[in-house]
């Protein structure tokens, strides 16, 4: 009879089963190490271009704070520059850590 005897995968047979039916865990070396990044050097960019610089680097994760501690919001990136930053230049760290820039207004000293 058409349709008799078709095994749908994991329904009959589950080839994780232990010998009683439970279920045994993959190895670790099944999941994907996370990417590791080089951390580049951002203070003394505009704000916007360092976040397409950090963009096309591979990190995705950006954040930024008024560095004279003023609170003000970067509305407009492009008129805010770069004073410093969470993690060193150079430093090696997984692709999806949060990368915060310390800013300053164009005209403004870094403090």
């Amino acid at each position: 009879m058409p349709g008799h005897g078709h095994v749908h995968p994991g329904r009959h047979e589950d080839r994780h089963a232990g010998p009683r039916g439970e279920q045994r865990r993959r190895p670790k070396a099944d999941a994907p190490a996370e990417e590791t990044l080089a951390v580049p050097d951002f203070v003394g960019m505009g704000l916007q271009q360092a976040q397409d610089a950090a963009q096309a680097k591979g990190f995705f994760l950006l954040t930024s704070h008024d560095n004279t501690g003023a609170g003000r919001m970067q509305v407009f990136d492009r008129n805010w520059k770069v004073c410093d930053q969470n993690y060193a230049a150079g430093k090696t760290i997984p692709a999806s850590t949060e990368l915060d820039f310390g800013t300053v207004k164009l005209s403004e000293t870094c403090p």
